[in-house]
Protein backbone atom coordinates (compact mmCIF):
# COMPACT_ATOMS: atom_id res chain seq x y z
CA UNK A 1 0.00 0.00 0.00
CA UNK A 2 3.06 2.24 0.84
CA UNK A 3 4.17 1.76 -2.59
CA UNK A 4 0.90 2.55 -4.32
CA UNK A 5 0.65 5.67 -2.36
CA UNK A 6 4.49 6.24 -3.21
CA UNK A 7 3.21 5.92 -7.10
CA UNK A 8 0.16 8.00 -7.24
CA UNK A 9 1.88 10.98 -5.24
CA UNK A 10 4.73 10.76 -8.10
CA UNK A 11 2.23 10.73 -10.65
CA UNK A 12 0.67 13.48 -9.59
CA UNK A 13 3.57 15.42 -9.02
CA UNK A 14 4.70 14.52 -12.57
CA UNK A 15 1.63 15.71 -14.22
CA UNK A 16 2.08 18.96 -12.28
CA UNK A 17 5.21 19.59 -13.84
CA UNK A 18 4.63 18.83 -17.08
CA UNK A 19 1.47 21.33 -16.64
CA UNK A 20 4.33 24.07 -15.36
CA UNK A 21 6.05 23.60 -18.69
CA UNK A 22 3.89 23.36 -21.28
CA UNK A 23 4.73 20.19 -22.68
CA UNK A 24 4.11 19.88 -26.27
CA UNK A 25 3.50 17.17 -28.70
CA UNK A 26 5.25 18.74 -31.59
CA UNK A 27 8.53 20.28 -31.07
CA UNK A 28 9.24 23.45 -33.11
CA UNK A 29 12.97 23.26 -33.19
CA UNK A 30 15.65 20.26 -32.61
CA UNK A 31 17.04 22.18 -29.58
CA UNK A 32 13.55 22.25 -27.60
CA UNK A 33 13.10 18.54 -28.48
CA UNK A 34 16.34 17.99 -27.14
CA UNK A 35 15.97 19.21 -23.85
CA UNK A 36 12.38 17.75 -23.63
CA UNK A 37 13.84 14.60 -24.16
CA UNK A 38 16.81 14.97 -21.59
CA UNK A 39 14.37 16.23 -18.72
CA UNK A 40 11.61 14.07 -19.39
CA UNK A 41 14.08 11.14 -19.19
CA UNK A 42 16.16 12.00 -15.91
CA UNK A 43 12.77 12.51 -14.65
CA UNK A 44 11.55 8.87 -15.37
CA UNK A 45 14.99 7.89 -13.33
CA UNK A 46 13.78 9.74 -10.44
CA UNK A 47 10.03 7.71 -10.27
CA UNK A 48 11.50 4.47 -12.13
CA UNK A 49 8.45 2.79 -10.74
CA UNK A 50 5.69 5.24 -10.95
CA UNK A 51 4.73 5.40 -14.49
CA UNK A 52 4.20 2.99 -17.04
CA UNK A 53 1.59 1.83 -19.46
CA UNK A 54 -1.29 -0.54 -20.18
CA UNK A 55 0.40 -3.44 -19.18
CA UNK A 56 -0.20 -5.02 -15.89
CA UNK A 57 2.83 -5.62 -13.91
CA UNK A 58 3.21 -8.77 -11.05
CA UNK A 59 5.10 -7.14 -8.08
CA UNK A 60 5.88 -10.48 -7.17
CA UNK A 61 8.30 -11.00 -10.65
CA UNK A 62 10.21 -7.25 -10.27
CA UNK A 63 12.90 -8.72 -8.13
CA UNK A 64 13.68 -10.75 -10.40
CA UNK A 65 13.81 -8.04 -13.66
CA UNK A 66 17.09 -6.24 -14.17
CA UNK A 67 17.18 -2.42 -12.78
CA UNK A 68 17.91 -0.91 -16.51
CA UNK A 69 18.06 -1.76 -19.86
CA UNK A 70 17.53 0.62 -22.86
CA UNK A 71 16.67 -1.26 -26.46
CA UNK A 72 15.63 0.44 -29.59
CA UNK A 73 16.69 1.96 -32.97
CA UNK A 74 17.91 5.66 -34.25
CA UNK A 75 17.07 5.23 -38.14
CA UNK A 76 18.48 8.38 -40.60
CA UNK A 77 17.69 8.61 -43.93
CA UNK A 78 18.28 10.43 -47.23
CA UNK A 79 15.95 10.61 -50.34
CA UNK A 80 16.48 12.37 -53.89
CA UNK A 81 14.13 12.61 -56.25
CA UNK A 82 13.22 13.74 -59.47
CA UNK A 83 10.17 13.21 -62.46
CA UNK A 84 9.98 14.01 -66.13
CA UNK A 85 6.42 14.78 -68.39
CA UNK A 86 4.49 15.83 -64.82
CA UNK A 87 5.00 18.14 -61.89
CA UNK A 88 6.89 16.80 -59.23
CA UNK A 89 5.18 15.33 -56.27
CA UNK A 90 7.44 15.63 -53.85
CA UNK A 91 10.90 17.94 -53.02
CA UNK A 92 13.81 17.38 -54.69
CA UNK A 93 15.70 15.77 -51.52
CA UNK A 94 14.51 15.20 -48.16
CA UNK A 95 15.87 13.96 -44.88
CA UNK A 96 14.59 12.25 -41.93
CA UNK A 97 16.19 11.20 -38.58
CA UNK A 98 13.76 9.04 -35.84
CA UNK A 99 13.72 6.65 -33.39
CA UNK A 100 11.99 4.68 -31.07
CA UNK A 101 14.15 3.93 -27.82
CA UNK A 102 12.28 1.98 -25.13
CA UNK A 103 13.20 2.30 -21.33
CA UNK A 104 13.09 -0.60 -19.36
CA UNK A 105 12.99 -0.34 -15.17
CA UNK A 106 12.65 -3.02 -13.76
CA UNK A 107 10.55 -4.74 -16.09
CA UNK A 108 8.20 -1.96 -16.90
CA UNK A 109 8.69 -0.51 -20.00
CA UNK A 110 8.55 3.41 -21.20
CA UNK A 111 8.61 4.03 -24.77
CA UNK A 112 9.45 7.06 -26.63
CA UNK A 113 9.38 8.61 -30.02
CA UNK A 114 10.83 11.03 -31.54
CA UNK A 115 11.23 12.04 -35.88
CA UNK A 116 13.35 15.12 -37.12
CA UNK A 117 13.25 15.99 -41.07
CA UNK A 118 13.55 18.92 -43.29
CA UNK A 119 9.64 19.07 -42.78
CA UNK A 120 8.55 18.19 -39.28
CA UNK A 121 10.02 17.76 -35.51
CA UNK A 122 8.02 15.54 -33.47
CA UNK A 123 8.11 14.33 -30.26
CA UNK A 124 6.13 12.18 -28.56
CA UNK A 125 5.96 9.99 -24.88
CA UNK A 126 3.56 8.08 -23.24
CA UNK A 127 2.69 10.41 -20.58
CA UNK A 128 -0.04 12.04 -22.17
CA UNK A 129 -1.81 8.72 -21.23
CA UNK A 130 -0.48 6.85 -18.50
CA UNK A 131 -1.66 4.44 -16.20
CA UNK A 132 -0.69 1.18 -13.98
CA UNK A 133 -1.93 -1.87 -12.71
CA UNK A 134 0.19 -3.47 -10.09
CA UNK A 135 -0.49 -6.82 -9.55
CA UNK A 136 0.02 -9.34 -6.15
CA UNK A 137 -1.32 -12.89 -6.13
CA UNK A 138 -5.21 -11.83 -6.91
CA UNK A 139 -4.99 -8.66 -5.94
CA UNK A 140 -4.79 -5.86 -8.93
CA UNK A 141 -4.96 -2.33 -8.77
CA UNK A 142 -5.60 -0.01 -11.14
CA UNK A 143 -4.11 4.09 -11.51
CA UNK A 144 -4.63 6.31 -13.93
CA UNK A 145 -5.72 5.97 -17.88
CA UNK A 146 -7.03 2.06 -17.89
CA UNK A 147 -9.05 0.26 -20.64
CA UNK A 148 -11.10 -2.47 -18.79
CA UNK A 149 -13.47 -4.59 -20.08
CA UNK A 150 -17.15 -5.73 -17.94
CA UNK A 151 -19.51 -6.39 -20.21
CA UNK A 152 -20.15 -5.86 -23.59
CA UNK A 153 -23.45 -3.74 -22.74
CA UNK A 154 -21.63 -1.97 -19.57
CA UNK A 155 -18.08 -0.96 -19.66
CA UNK A 156 -16.03 -2.63 -22.91
CA UNK A 157 -12.35 -1.16 -23.69
CA UNK A 158 -13.66 2.56 -22.96
CA UNK A 159 -10.70 4.87 -21.79
CA UNK A 160 -11.53 5.80 -17.90
CA UNK A 161 -8.85 8.03 -16.26
CA UNK A 162 -9.58 7.00 -12.03
CA UNK A 163 -9.09 4.02 -9.74
CA UNK A 164 -10.15 0.47 -9.33
CA UNK A 165 -9.92 -2.89 -8.36
CA UNK A 166 -9.65 -6.32 -9.14
CA UNK A 167 -10.29 -9.36 -6.68
CA UNK A 168 -9.60 -12.56 -8.44
CA UNK A 169 -9.83 -15.18 -5.06
CA UNK A 170 -10.21 -18.95 -6.90
CA UNK A 171 -13.54 -18.69 -8.73
CA UNK A 172 -14.77 -15.70 -7.51
CA UNK A 173 -14.79 -12.01 -9.13
CA UNK A 174 -14.70 -8.64 -7.69
CA UNK A 175 -13.90 -5.52 -9.98
CA UNK A 176 -14.52 -1.69 -9.12
CA UNK A 177 -13.21 1.14 -11.47
CA UNK A 178 -14.21 4.99 -10.49
CA UNK A 179 -13.14 8.19 -12.53
CA UNK A 180 -13.49 10.17 -15.26
CA UNK A 181 -14.88 8.69 -18.41
CA UNK A 182 -14.95 12.36 -20.46
CA UNK A 183 -13.09 15.14 -20.51
CA UNK A 184 -14.83 18.37 -20.02
CA UNK A 185 -14.21 20.57 -23.19
CA UNK A 186 -15.06 24.66 -23.74
CA UNK A 187 -17.06 26.04 -26.57
CA UNK A 188 -15.79 28.78 -29.22
CA UNK A 189 -17.56 31.75 -28.26
CA UNK A 190 -16.05 33.46 -31.13
CA UNK A 191 -17.82 30.69 -34.15
CA UNK A 192 -20.14 28.46 -31.55
CA UNK A 193 -18.50 25.69 -32.40
CA UNK A 194 -19.95 22.92 -30.25
CA UNK A 195 -17.99 19.82 -31.81
CA UNK A 196 -16.39 18.33 -30.49
CA UNK A 197 -17.94 19.61 -26.77
CA UNK A 198 -18.78 17.17 -24.01
CA UNK A 199 -19.28 17.81 -20.45
CA UNK A 200 -16.77 16.27 -17.57
CA UNK A 201 -18.11 12.80 -17.20
CA UNK A 202 -17.29 10.52 -13.79
CA UNK A 203 -18.90 7.46 -13.57
CA UNK A 204 -18.75 4.02 -11.23
CA UNK A 205 -18.62 0.26 -12.75
CA UNK A 206 -18.70 -2.86 -10.84
CA UNK A 207 -18.17 -6.37 -11.68
CA UNK A 208 -19.26 -9.33 -9.45
CA UNK A 209 -19.16 -12.87 -10.83
CA UNK A 210 -18.42 -16.85 -9.90
CA UNK A 211 -16.62 -19.48 -11.99
CA UNK A 212 -14.37 -20.06 -14.77
CA UNK A 213 -14.35 -19.90 -18.82
CA UNK A 214 -16.53 -22.58 -19.30
CA UNK A 215 -19.14 -21.61 -16.29
CA UNK A 216 -20.06 -18.68 -15.20
CA UNK A 217 -22.24 -16.38 -13.78
CA UNK A 218 -21.37 -12.61 -13.91
CA UNK A 219 -23.15 -9.09 -12.72
CA UNK A 220 -21.83 -5.78 -14.07
CA UNK A 221 -23.05 -2.43 -14.13
CA UNK A 222 -22.83 1.24 -14.50
CA UNK A 223 -23.32 4.34 -13.17
CA UNK A 224 -22.32 7.67 -14.75
CA UNK A 225 -23.69 11.43 -15.26
CA UNK A 226 -22.18 14.30 -16.91
CA UNK A 227 -20.74 17.39 -14.40
CA UNK A 228 -23.17 20.34 -16.03
CA UNK A 229 -20.79 22.68 -13.74
CA UNK A 230 -18.27 21.50 -15.61
CA UNK A 231 -18.48 23.75 -18.66
CA UNK A 232 -20.14 27.55 -19.02
CA UNK A 233 -23.00 26.73 -21.25
CA UNK A 234 -25.29 29.51 -21.84
CA UNK A 235 -26.79 30.96 -24.81
CA UNK A 236 -28.01 29.16 -27.94
CA UNK A 237 -25.66 26.38 -27.42
CA UNK A 238 -27.84 25.65 -24.15
CA UNK A 239 -30.73 24.58 -25.82
CA UNK A 240 -28.26 22.09 -27.95
CA UNK A 241 -26.13 20.54 -25.60
CA UNK A 242 -27.45 18.97 -22.36
CA UNK A 243 -25.76 16.79 -19.51
CA UNK A 244 -27.21 13.41 -19.26
CA UNK A 245 -26.92 10.77 -16.81
CA UNK A 246 -27.12 6.60 -17.33
CA UNK A 247 -27.53 3.60 -15.55
CA UNK A 248 -26.89 0.16 -17.10
CA UNK A 249 -26.75 -2.98 -16.36
CA UNK A 250 -25.94 -6.75 -17.40
CA UNK A 251 -26.12 -10.42 -16.14
CA UNK A 252 -24.29 -13.09 -18.18
CA UNK A 253 -23.88 -16.79 -18.00
CA UNK A 254 -21.84 -19.53 -20.07
CA UNK A 255 -22.95 -23.28 -18.57
CA UNK A 256 -20.59 -26.41 -20.23
CA UNK A 257 -22.81 -29.76 -20.19
CA UNK A 258 -21.50 -33.13 -19.91
CA UNK A 259 -18.34 -31.78 -21.79
CA UNK A 260 -19.35 -31.11 -25.76
CA UNK A 261 -22.73 -28.91 -25.33
CA UNK A 262 -22.68 -25.40 -23.89
CA UNK A 263 -25.17 -22.83 -23.92
CA UNK A 264 -24.38 -18.78 -22.93
CA UNK A 265 -26.27 -15.73 -22.56
CA UNK A 266 -26.28 -11.62 -21.55
CA UNK A 267 -28.75 -9.71 -21.07
CA UNK A 268 -28.49 -5.30 -20.31
CA UNK A 269 -30.92 -2.92 -19.49
CA UNK A 270 -29.79 0.74 -19.88
CA UNK A 271 -31.93 3.69 -18.46
CA UNK A 272 -30.49 7.19 -19.63
CA UNK A 273 -31.88 10.23 -19.15
CA UNK A 274 -30.39 12.54 -22.15
CA UNK A 275 -31.54 16.15 -20.55
CA UNK A 276 -30.67 16.20 -16.30
CA UNK A 277 -32.37 19.52 -16.36
CA UNK A 278 -35.22 19.32 -18.28
CA UNK A 279 -39.02 20.47 -16.53
CA UNK A 280 -40.58 17.39 -19.16
CA UNK A 281 -42.23 14.71 -16.35
CA UNK A 282 -41.82 11.25 -17.04
CA UNK A 283 -45.04 9.63 -18.67
CA UNK A 284 -44.87 5.99 -19.34
CA UNK A 285 -45.12 4.23 -16.64
CA UNK A 286 -42.53 1.13 -15.99
CA UNK A 287 -41.71 -0.32 -13.33
CA UNK A 288 -38.18 -0.45 -13.29
CA UNK A 289 -37.83 2.98 -14.15
CA UNK A 290 -39.46 3.90 -11.29
CA UNK A 291 -38.04 1.67 -8.88
CA UNK A 292 -34.44 3.35 -9.48
CA UNK A 293 -35.77 6.67 -9.57
CA UNK A 294 -33.75 7.59 -6.27
CA UNK A 295 -30.31 6.48 -8.13
CA UNK A 296 -30.90 8.24 -11.82
CA UNK A 297 -32.24 11.76 -12.24
CA UNK A 298 -35.90 10.73 -14.06
CA UNK A 299 -37.88 13.15 -16.99
CA UNK A 300 -39.34 13.31 -19.44
CA UNK A 301 -36.44 13.01 -21.91
CA UNK A 302 -35.46 8.94 -20.08
CA UNK A 303 -35.37 6.33 -22.38
CA UNK A 304 -35.61 2.70 -21.51
CA UNK A 305 -33.89 -0.04 -23.60
CA UNK A 306 -32.61 -3.24 -23.32
CA UNK A 307 -29.89 -5.73 -25.40
CA UNK A 308 -29.81 -9.45 -25.01
CA UNK A 309 -28.36 -12.37 -26.79
CA UNK A 310 -28.04 -16.03 -26.33
CA UNK A 311 -26.26 -18.80 -27.90
CA UNK A 312 -25.51 -22.43 -27.31
CA UNK A 313 -23.51 -25.07 -29.55
CA UNK A 314 -21.99 -28.50 -29.69
CA UNK A 315 -18.36 -29.19 -29.35
CA UNK A 316 -16.69 -32.45 -30.63
CA UNK A 317 -13.12 -33.53 -31.79
CA UNK A 318 -13.80 -32.60 -35.29
CA UNK A 319 -17.17 -31.00 -35.53
CA UNK A 320 -18.46 -27.98 -33.78
CA UNK A 321 -21.65 -25.93 -34.57
CA UNK A 322 -23.09 -22.69 -32.80
CA UNK A 323 -26.30 -20.97 -32.71
CA UNK A 324 -26.03 -17.49 -31.64
CA UNK A 325 -28.86 -15.14 -31.59
CA UNK A 326 -28.72 -11.00 -30.56
CA UNK A 327 -31.47 -8.04 -30.30
CA UNK A 328 -30.34 -4.70 -29.78
CA UNK A 329 -33.31 -1.96 -29.15
CA UNK A 330 -33.19 1.26 -30.83
CA UNK A 331 -30.88 3.99 -28.99
CA UNK A 332 -29.12 1.59 -26.58
CA UNK A 333 -26.55 3.19 -25.38
CA UNK A 334 -24.52 2.99 -22.76
CA UNK A 335 -21.84 5.87 -21.11
CA UNK A 336 -19.39 3.10 -21.09
CA UNK A 337 -18.89 1.98 -24.76
CA UNK A 338 -17.74 3.47 -27.67
CA UNK A 339 -20.52 2.27 -30.08
CA UNK A 340 -23.60 0.00 -30.57
CA UNK A 341 -24.86 -1.18 -33.79
CA UNK A 342 -28.34 -0.01 -32.48
CA UNK A 343 -31.97 -1.23 -33.87
CA UNK A 344 -30.75 -4.45 -34.69
CA UNK A 345 -31.84 -8.39 -34.39
CA UNK A 346 -29.45 -11.55 -36.03
CA UNK A 347 -28.86 -15.19 -35.56
CA UNK A 348 -26.56 -17.00 -36.71
CA UNK A 349 -25.44 -20.54 -36.97
CA UNK A 350 -22.03 -21.35 -37.22
CA UNK A 351 -20.38 -25.21 -38.19
CA UNK A 352 -17.33 -26.23 -38.81
CA UNK A 353 -15.48 -29.87 -39.18
CA UNK A 354 -12.36 -31.33 -40.15
CA UNK A 355 -11.08 -34.75 -41.95
CA UNK A 356 -7.58 -34.92 -40.19
CA UNK A 357 -4.88 -32.80 -41.38
CA UNK A 358 -6.76 -33.24 -45.26
CA UNK A 359 -9.62 -31.06 -45.41
CA UNK A 360 -11.20 -28.66 -43.24
CA UNK A 361 -14.19 -26.43 -43.30
CA UNK A 362 -15.86 -23.23 -41.12
CA UNK A 363 -18.45 -21.26 -42.13
CA UNK A 364 -21.86 -19.34 -41.15
CA UNK A 365 -25.32 -18.55 -42.50
CA UNK A 366 -27.73 -15.57 -40.36
CA UNK A 367 -29.88 -12.89 -41.15
CA UNK A 368 -29.95 -9.57 -40.14
CA UNK A 369 -32.60 -6.80 -39.73
CA UNK A 370 -33.78 -3.64 -38.48
CA UNK A 371 -36.63 -1.89 -37.16
CA UNK A 372 -36.98 -4.03 -34.39
CA UNK A 373 -40.42 -1.92 -33.17
CA UNK A 374 -41.82 -1.18 -36.22
CA UNK A 375 -41.11 2.24 -36.16
CA UNK A 376 -39.77 2.91 -39.50
CA UNK A 377 -41.51 3.16 -42.66
CA UNK A 378 -39.23 0.15 -44.35
CA UNK A 379 -37.63 -2.74 -42.87
CA UNK A 380 -34.31 -3.72 -44.09
CA UNK A 381 -33.31 -7.60 -43.97
CA UNK A 382 -29.60 -8.66 -44.65
CA UNK A 383 -28.97 -12.68 -45.49
CA UNK A 384 -25.29 -13.18 -44.71
CA UNK A 385 -23.32 -16.44 -45.86
CA UNK A 386 -19.86 -17.31 -45.26
CA UNK A 387 -17.38 -20.22 -45.87
CA UNK A 388 -13.93 -21.01 -46.08
CA UNK A 389 -12.29 -24.78 -46.95
CA UNK A 390 -8.41 -26.09 -46.69
CA UNK A 391 -8.34 -29.34 -48.86
CA UNK A 392 -5.02 -31.10 -49.22
CA UNK A 393 -5.28 -33.38 -51.92
CA UNK A 394 -1.76 -34.71 -51.40
CA UNK A 395 1.04 -33.53 -49.32
CA UNK A 396 2.71 -31.55 -53.08
CA UNK A 397 -1.04 -30.45 -54.17
CA UNK A 398 -3.89 -28.59 -52.42
CA UNK A 399 -6.62 -26.30 -52.58
CA UNK A 400 -7.85 -22.85 -50.15
CA UNK A 401 -11.18 -21.52 -51.11
CA UNK A 402 -13.19 -19.01 -49.39
CA UNK A 403 -16.69 -17.11 -49.90
CA UNK A 404 -19.04 -15.07 -49.11
CA UNK A 405 -22.68 -13.57 -49.80
CA UNK A 406 -24.46 -10.45 -48.21
CA UNK A 407 -27.93 -9.95 -49.64
CA UNK A 408 -29.56 -6.77 -48.23
CA UNK A 409 -32.88 -5.96 -49.35
CA UNK A 410 -35.38 -3.50 -47.97
CA UNK A 411 -39.87 -3.14 -47.81
CA UNK A 412 -42.18 -0.71 -46.81
CA UNK A 413 -43.66 -1.40 -44.17
CA UNK A 414 -45.76 1.50 -42.86
CA UNK A 415 -46.22 3.99 -45.47
CA UNK A 416 -45.70 4.12 -49.04
CA UNK A 417 -42.09 4.64 -49.97
CA UNK A 418 -40.84 5.30 -53.84
CA UNK A 419 -38.83 2.41 -54.65
CA UNK A 420 -35.93 4.15 -55.57
CA UNK A 421 -35.24 4.69 -52.28
CA UNK A 422 -35.30 1.32 -51.44
CA UNK A 423 -32.28 -0.66 -50.85
CA UNK A 424 -31.82 -3.88 -52.42
CA UNK A 425 -28.47 -5.84 -53.64
CA UNK A 426 -26.10 -8.15 -53.15
CA UNK A 427 -22.45 -8.68 -52.84
CA UNK A 428 -20.71 -11.66 -53.80
CA UNK A 429 -17.41 -12.82 -53.30
CA UNK A 430 -15.12 -15.87 -54.30
CA UNK A 431 -11.67 -16.73 -54.13
CA UNK A 432 -10.17 -20.58 -54.69
CA UNK A 433 -5.93 -20.69 -54.16
CA UNK A 434 -4.65 -24.05 -55.98
CA UNK A 435 -1.28 -24.38 -54.77
CA UNK A 436 1.88 -27.05 -55.65
CA UNK A 437 4.58 -27.08 -53.28
CA UNK A 438 7.55 -29.43 -53.89
CA UNK A 439 11.44 -29.15 -52.25
CA UNK A 440 14.34 -31.24 -52.14
CA UNK A 441 17.92 -31.16 -50.68
CA UNK A 442 18.61 -28.16 -53.95
CA UNK A 443 15.36 -25.92 -53.96
CA UNK A 444 12.18 -25.81 -53.69
CA UNK A 445 9.23 -24.81 -56.23
CA UNK A 446 6.17 -23.00 -55.15
CA UNK A 447 3.26 -22.31 -58.11
CA UNK A 448 0.14 -20.40 -56.88
CA UNK A 449 -2.82 -19.91 -58.79
CA UNK A 450 -5.03 -17.36 -57.42
CA UNK A 451 -8.59 -16.33 -58.49
CA UNK A 452 -10.70 -13.79 -57.36
CA UNK A 453 -14.36 -12.63 -57.82
CA UNK A 454 -16.38 -9.44 -56.60
CA UNK A 455 -20.10 -9.63 -57.74
CA UNK A 456 -21.96 -6.04 -56.30
CA UNK A 457 -25.26 -6.85 -57.65
CA UNK A 458 -28.39 -3.99 -57.85
CA UNK A 459 -31.46 -5.72 -57.34
CA UNK A 460 -33.67 -2.28 -57.54
CA UNK A 461 -35.35 -2.52 -60.77
CA UNK A 462 -34.94 1.65 -61.45
CA UNK A 463 -31.29 1.93 -59.70
CA UNK A 464 -29.53 -1.77 -61.33
CA UNK A 465 -28.29 -0.48 -64.56
CA UNK A 466 -26.03 1.86 -62.89
CA UNK A 467 -24.78 0.28 -59.87
CA UNK A 468 -23.67 -2.99 -60.66
CA UNK A 469 -19.95 -3.66 -60.41
CA UNK A 470 -18.21 -7.14 -61.49
CA UNK A 471 -14.61 -7.60 -60.27
CA UNK A 472 -12.32 -10.40 -61.85
CA UNK A 473 -8.75 -10.87 -60.65
CA UNK A 474 -6.55 -13.81 -61.70
CA UNK A 475 -2.46 -14.40 -61.11
CA UNK A 476 -0.66 -16.86 -61.69
CA UNK A 477 3.40 -17.21 -59.69
CA UNK A 478 6.24 -19.58 -59.51
CA UNK A 479 8.51 -19.08 -57.04
CA UNK A 480 12.14 -21.13 -57.18
CA UNK A 481 14.58 -21.28 -54.26
CA UNK A 482 18.04 -22.32 -54.26
CA UNK A 483 18.86 -22.99 -51.10
CA UNK A 484 22.86 -23.06 -51.18
CA UNK A 485 22.71 -20.10 -53.35
CA UNK A 486 20.42 -18.51 -50.99
CA UNK A 487 18.63 -17.33 -53.88
CA UNK A 488 14.91 -17.09 -55.14
CA UNK A 489 13.11 -16.08 -58.34
CA UNK A 490 9.63 -15.55 -58.50
CA UNK A 491 7.52 -14.74 -61.97
CA UNK A 492 4.37 -13.77 -62.23
CA UNK A 493 1.36 -12.90 -64.40
CA UNK A 494 -2.16 -11.25 -63.96
CA UNK A 495 -4.87 -10.01 -64.86
CA UNK A 496 -7.97 -7.38 -63.63
CA UNK A 497 -11.31 -6.79 -65.22
CA UNK A 498 -13.28 -4.40 -63.89
CA UNK A 499 -17.03 -4.05 -65.74
CA UNK A 500 -19.11 -1.20 -64.58
CA UNK A 501 -22.56 0.83 -65.89
CA UNK A 502 -19.40 3.29 -67.25
CA UNK A 503 -17.98 0.72 -69.21
CA UNK A 504 -14.73 -1.71 -68.02
CA UNK A 505 -11.25 -1.63 -67.22
CA UNK A 506 -8.60 -3.96 -67.96
CA UNK A 507 -5.15 -4.15 -66.80
CA UNK A 508 -2.80 -6.74 -67.73
CA UNK A 509 0.76 -7.14 -65.92
CA UNK A 510 4.21 -9.53 -65.88
CA UNK A 511 6.26 -9.03 -62.97
CA UNK A 512 10.22 -10.73 -62.37
CA UNK A 513 11.51 -10.29 -58.95
CA UNK A 514 14.73 -11.82 -57.38
CA UNK A 515 16.53 -12.21 -53.79
CA UNK A 516 19.87 -13.47 -52.68
CA UNK A 517 22.12 -12.95 -49.65
CA UNK A 518 25.42 -12.97 -49.14
CA UNK A 519 28.22 -13.13 -46.34
CA UNK A 520 26.16 -15.43 -44.07
CA UNK A 521 23.39 -12.85 -44.38
CA UNK A 522 25.35 -9.75 -43.94
CA UNK A 523 24.60 -8.36 -47.39
CA UNK A 524 20.84 -8.37 -48.96
CA UNK A 525 19.69 -7.89 -52.20
CA UNK A 526 16.40 -7.90 -54.08
CA UNK A 527 15.48 -6.63 -57.91
CA UNK A 528 12.31 -6.68 -59.25
CA UNK A 529 10.26 -5.11 -62.54
CA UNK A 530 6.60 -4.99 -63.78
CA UNK A 531 4.93 -4.27 -66.59
CA UNK A 532 1.34 -3.74 -66.54
CA UNK A 533 -0.56 -2.45 -69.83
CA UNK A 534 -3.90 -0.55 -68.73
CA UNK A 535 -7.12 0.02 -70.63
CA UNK A 536 -9.03 2.57 -69.52
CA UNK A 537 -12.64 3.34 -71.74
CA UNK A 538 -11.60 7.54 -72.07
CA UNK A 539 -8.69 6.79 -74.04
CA UNK A 540 -6.47 6.87 -71.29
CA UNK A 541 -4.68 3.40 -71.89
CA UNK A 542 -1.08 3.37 -70.93
CA UNK A 543 1.91 0.99 -70.30
CA UNK A 544 3.57 1.23 -66.84
CA UNK A 545 6.63 -0.08 -66.18
CA UNK A 546 8.57 -0.25 -62.53
CA UNK A 547 11.37 -1.28 -61.51
CA UNK A 548 13.50 -1.41 -58.03
CA UNK A 549 16.36 -2.20 -56.54
CA UNK A 550 16.86 -2.64 -52.43
CA UNK A 551 19.94 -3.48 -50.69
CA UNK A 552 21.20 -3.62 -46.94
CA UNK A 553 24.65 -4.30 -45.59
CA UNK A 554 25.16 -5.11 -41.60
CA UNK A 555 29.03 -4.35 -41.28
CA UNK A 556 28.10 -5.23 -37.04
CA UNK A 557 26.00 -6.31 -35.04
CA UNK A 558 24.00 -3.20 -34.15
CA UNK A 559 24.57 -1.24 -37.42
CA UNK A 560 22.91 -1.40 -41.11
CA UNK A 561 22.92 0.06 -44.32
CA UNK A 562 19.86 0.36 -46.61
CA UNK A 563 20.03 1.74 -50.40
CA UNK A 564 16.95 1.64 -52.65
CA UNK A 565 16.77 2.92 -55.62
CA UNK A 566 12.89 3.09 -57.80
CA UNK A 567 11.86 4.30 -61.05
CA UNK A 568 8.86 4.76 -62.36
CA UNK A 569 7.95 5.24 -66.36
CA UNK A 570 4.18 5.78 -67.97
CA UNK A 571 3.90 5.54 -71.55
CA UNK A 572 0.20 6.33 -72.99
CA UNK A 573 -0.30 4.27 -75.90
CA UNK A 574 -1.29 5.59 -80.04
CA UNK A 575 -4.80 8.05 -79.41
CA UNK A 576 -4.41 7.70 -75.74
CA UNK A 577 -5.14 11.42 -73.64
CA UNK A 578 -2.50 10.41 -71.34
CA UNK A 579 0.78 12.01 -70.64
CA UNK A 580 4.61 10.62 -70.95
CA UNK A 581 6.27 10.98 -67.54
CA UNK A 582 8.25 9.06 -65.54
CA UNK A 583 10.33 9.58 -62.21
CA UNK A 584 12.82 8.33 -60.09
CA UNK A 585 13.99 7.89 -56.25
CA UNK A 586 16.43 7.07 -54.60
CA UNK A 587 17.06 6.61 -50.66
CA UNK A 588 20.02 6.00 -48.24
CA UNK A 589 19.61 4.71 -44.78
CA UNK A 590 21.48 4.09 -41.73
CA UNK A 591 19.59 2.38 -38.83
CA UNK A 592 21.58 1.56 -35.36
CA UNK A 593 20.15 -0.81 -33.03
CA UNK A 594 20.27 -1.09 -29.51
Amino acid sequence: MLLFIFIVNNIIRFVRELAKRNCRKRINNYVETKQLFMKTTAYIFCIFLCIFQAKSQNIEEIKNQKPLTISGSIDARFIAYSANGIAARRQPFAWIISGNPTLSLYGISIPLNFSLSDQDRSFSQPFSQFGLSPTYKWITVHAGYRNLSFSPYTLDGYTMLGVGVELKPKKFIFSIMHGRLNRATTVDTTLGTIQPFSFSRKGTAIKLGIGNEKNFFILSGLKAKDDSSSVDVSGSIKEKVRPAENLVGSAAFRKQIAKIFFIEGDAAGSIYTNDMGSPLAFTDSVGIIDAVSKIIKINGTTEFSTAYSAGAGVQLKNFSVKFEYKNVSPNFKSMGVYYFNTDAESFMISPSFNIGSKFSFSGSVGKQRDNTKNQKEATTTRWITTGAFNWNITNKFGIDANFSNFSTNSKPVVVLVQNKYLLAQNNNNLSITPRFITSNTKGSHVVILSYNQAVLSDRNNITQTQNDINTNIILLSYTYTFFKQALSITTAINKTTNKMSVGTFNNTGFSLAANKSFLKNKITTSVSTSFTNSKGITNSDANIFNAALNGSYQPAKHHRLNLRIALLNNTPTSGSTQIKYGETTGEFGYTYSF
